[in-house]
């Protein structure tokens, strides 16, 4: 993609940002539930087990954050 102001390739790029690739190495560490003490183990919440719970969250983060970078910092090349 172009700029329009001054006619130069688009450089924003998701590669151009590193704080992405941090939000994404702690969203993938929240979806993997290694962190919960073995008490937790028979807690439930929503009716599933509570590491469950917590894996489906984190992983509707990670879609929801990979939507916002796809719409917000990726371009089409022309």
């Amino acid at each position: 993609m172009v700029d329009a102001k001054l006619g130069s390739p688009r450089t924003d790029e998701p590669t151009r940002h590193p704080w992405i690739w941090f939000v994404y190495v702690a969203l993938f560490a929240a979806a993997i539930p290694w962190y919960l003490p073995p008490e937790a183990a028979s807690t439930t919440w929503l009716g599933f087990p509570l590491w469950v719970t917590l894996s489906l969250v984190a992983t509707f983060a990670i879609a929801l954050f990979t939507v916002y970078v796809i719409g917000r910092f990726w371009s089409e090349d022309e």
